[in-house]
């Protein structure tokens, strides 16, 4: 059996679906007019950062460990021990980015209008622009207080994105640190700033191929968890 063959049954990605705006806050490419800033590849896409994923994940998966104790050693093999970011950890994650048709489009596009007058920027923020919006608001002071005439603007990610991250595995991950994986994945209801503004929500799900159909992304990632329904019950039973 080759490598491949032997890992085909793992979580090969985490697929993330933005159910409401999110703040990723950060650079973006074009460098748009708003006071925050969205993060975005070189090409105007936005995506979720690395460091950022595996903050949340590791977050949710202590949510994992405090319902299940004995999860503790399988979330200190994949996140690590105190945030610490060692060698030991057996699992690595990639930035979550948009599906890799769009992003080859995009890089097309962008290319060909390289040399242009201007083109190839245009490009750049209009792709940024067809992903994110402007919001305003009034901006609240170090107390807490709305800062007199003083408009605020940030740019969100707009809903119904889906961004998909790579996993990588340093070996074979046994049952137990596959499920508090998938319970982490499962917890991780949110990224980005302003999260008891409702902003960022978010589905998070695993995968073992790329581009899954979101029904079985989510039955994989409940099998994994150890939570997937038997004959005669229904989901919210579990």
């Amino acid at each position: 059996m080759n490598g491949a063959e032997e890992r085909s049954d793992l979580p090969s990605v985490l697929v993330v679906d933005l159910a409401a705006p999110a703040i990723f806050a950060g650079t973006s490419a074009a460098g748009t007019a708003a006071d925050a800033d969205v993060v975005t590849d070189a090409h105007g896409l936005p995506y979720l950062p690395r460091h950022r994923i595996a903050a949340r994940l590791r977050d949710a998966a202590v949510t994992a460990v405090r319902a299940d104790p004995d999860l503790l050693p399988a979330a200190h093999a994949l996140f690590g021990a105190s945030r610490e970011h060692g060698p030991g950890r057996i699992l690595r994650v990639s930035h979550a980015l948009p599906p890799h048709s769009v992003r080859a489009a995009v890089a097309w596009a962008v290319e060909q209008r390289r040399g242009l007058d201007g083109g190839a920027a245009t490009l750049v923020r209009a792709v940024t622009d067809a992903f994110t919006s402007v919001e305003s608001g009034v901006e609240i002071d170090a107390d807490g207080a709305a800062a007199e005439a003083r408009l605020r603007t940030v740019r969100v990610v707009d809903p119904g994105l889906r961004l998909t991250a790579a996993l990588r595995w340093t070996r074979r991950p046994d049952p137990a640190e596959l499920r508090c994986l998938a319970r982490a994945a499962l917890a991780f209801t949110q990224a980005g700033l302003k999260a008891n503004r409702g902003r960022g929500r978010l589905d998070a799900r695993l995968a073992a191929e790329p581009d899954p159909d979101p029904d079985t992304a989510h039955a994989a990632t409940l099998t994994w968890a150890g939570l997937a329904p038997g004959p005669g019950v229904r989901e919210g039973e579990v």
